[in-house]
């Protein structure tokens, strides 16, 4: 076997790891590597999104709202 090393972006990460878990399974071991700039296995982006959310937890965007669907249609009149 040899060893492949590649340094993708973020975006396409998941469809370069779907590609190569669908290769024979005898063909193919795949190795991760820690990297702070890349997703890893155990982090999906869902769990970065909460973190994110969590971190900016005390903004409290439309709070002023008390009628939030005449807030919508007054918006919608702008647009005519």
């Amino acid at each position: 076997m040899r060893v492949l090393r590649i340094e993708v972006s973020n975006s396409i990460y998941e469809h370069i790891l779907f590609f190569l878990q669908n290769l024979p399974k005898n063909l193919i071991k795949i190795s991760y590597e820690s990297n702070k700039t890349s997703i890893s296995k155990e982090k999906s982006i869902k769990d970065e999104l909460n973190e994110l959310f969590n971190k900016y937890s005390d903004i409290k965007p439309f709070q002023e709202l008390s009628n939030p669907v005449e807030w919508q249609r007054n918006i919608r009149d702008e647009w005519e």
